[in-house]
């Protein structure tokens, strides 16, 4: 309870606290037009900028019981559920999905360590044991900057697995090499931030040489000599992709070390990284793809159509937007770089989904053409695991077979083949090649 300091010396004693950590001295006094305006609605809200630091470690939260505590902003919390309101309205939320995300809401609010601060992806996360929505609170709250990611991130926890036999200090120079990848450097020399997927894929190529290494004595990377690295890597005993992969990713390590000055001299730096063997495409097996043509599920028959016919990529199956099919009546579909003119079983079986999807989630907010029961409910794209499922065989796989059925009709048109798929030369030539028509 918050008293006054008048009120509290007239009681004989003196209630201290930090000056503008109460929720109430957090923002400004009310004046003139202050608090909920002609329709009942509160002013937004900026999260609290200060953190309230504990004393001694916290018991593990009780989130069943913590339905039972006052919320300590009340305000806040107000404000939070009026915007929740609206937001579970515009997504076409049922009843009881809004009602979860309330208690789900409360809960977090009452538990936080500092009232009216962000509230950590932790804590959100822990809602899934109770049966609460913390996938939809977590983006209710990241779009009105009200979360903090506190989590570790996959890329540091599977570091910390994959280097734990190394010894030091060669994993304290690898993680240097790392941050430098992930961050950039705005020194020189010069550097830009790369994606954890590329800094996973080099590291990962380089580590059973690493560890080779290390198993040989070699602890410092300062240590290691050209002759060493040639050696331990034939060792290996690599050959096409995999010893091209595994060569890069050496390069891409000790060149950013000894660019950084954590090495003395780059080992790598003649080390011949040679080129990946060309695969050549293959036809599909065509039984597999009739039956997910005519499969009662909606959903794969469209997609399955999609690349089947046209050969569009997973990704931009994707992203595929209700506009882009906005003239799906006149058999067009609009991608970003080309528009094209669908086949009629094609245009059959989108048409057939878009009744489905109007019907199974008449109130959906989601763009894309493609939802789920998860994505219903917000306004992502469709995961990569729930895409892969719809179709019979790898993407790639069809779509190739695709290409090659067309390279055959067009008499190995190069330029036609890129219009129509989106190839670039190089790419094209891939499948007119006399190996690419041999293989059809």
């Amino acid at each position: 309870m918050h008293l006054s300091y008048a009120r509290a010396l007239e009681g004989g004693w003196v209630q201290l606290s930090i000056a503008g950590t109460r929720p109430q001295e957090r923002r400004p006094a009310p004046g003139p037009g202050a608090g909920p305006g002609a329709d009942g609605l509160l002013a937004p809200l900026a999260p609290a900028v200060h953190r309230q630091l504990a004393l001694f470690p916290a018991p593990p939260r009780d989130l069943a019981a913590g339905g039972h505590n006052a919320v300590a902003d009340p305000v806040l919390a107000q404000w939070l559920g009026q915007e929740l309101a609206a937001w579970a309205a515009a997504r076409g939320w049922a009843r009881s999905t809004t009602a979860r995300a309330r208690t789900g809401l409360r809960l977090l609010l009452t538990l936080q360590d500092t009232p009216g601060a962000p509230v950590p992806a932790s804590l959100i996360h822990q809602l899934t044991g109770i049966g609460l929505p913390a996938r939809l609170l977590h983006e209710f709250l990241a779009a009105h900057h009200f979360d903090e990611d506190d989590r570790t991130p996959a890329i540091d926890a599977w570091f910390a697995r994959t280097t734990a036999l190394l010894p030091e200090p060669m994993t304290g120079q690898l993680l240097h090499w790392m941050t430098i990848r992930l961050h950039g450097s705005l020194q020189p020399p010069r550097s830009l931030p790369r994606s954890p997927k590329t800094v996973r894929h080099q590291l990962h190529f380089a580590l059973p040489v690493l560890t080779r290494l290390a198993d040989a004595g070699t602890h410092d990377l300062t240590d290691v000599t050209p002759a060493q690295l040639r050696d331990h890597l034939a060792a290996c005993r690599l050959t096409g992709t995999d010893r091209v992969h595994t060569a890069s990713g050496l390069r891409a390590v000790f060149t950013a070390l000894h660019a950084h000055r954590i090495i003395r001299c780059n080992p790598a730096v003649h080390l011949r990284v040679g080129t990946a063997p060309q695969t050549i495409p293959l036809p599909a097996d065509t039984a597999p793809i009739r039956q997910a043509l005519t499969s009662p599920k909606p959903a794969t028959a469209a997609i399955t159509a999609l690349i089947a016919f046209h050969a569009l990529r997973a990704a931009e199956i994707r992203h595929l937007t209700l506009n882009d099919a906005r003239d799906l009546q006149a058999g067009r579909l609009h991608l970003p770089a080309r528009t094209i003119t669908l086949a009629e079983p094609v245009r059959v079986r989108l048409a057939a989904y878009l009744a489905h999807r109007n019907r199974r989630w008449p109130n959906t907010a989601n763009p894309h053409f493609f939802v789920t029961s998860r994505t219903a409910l917000t306004t992502t794209a469709v995961s990569h695991p729930w895409l892969y499922r719809q179709y019979p065989a790898s993407s790639d796989l069809l779509r190739a077979d695709r290409i090659l059925d067309e390279v055959r009709s067009a008499d190995g048109d190069v330029p036609m083949i890129c219009e129509l798929f989106g190839l670039s030369v190089q790419a094209a030539t891939r499948y007119t090649s006399t190996g690419g028509l041999a293989a059809g």
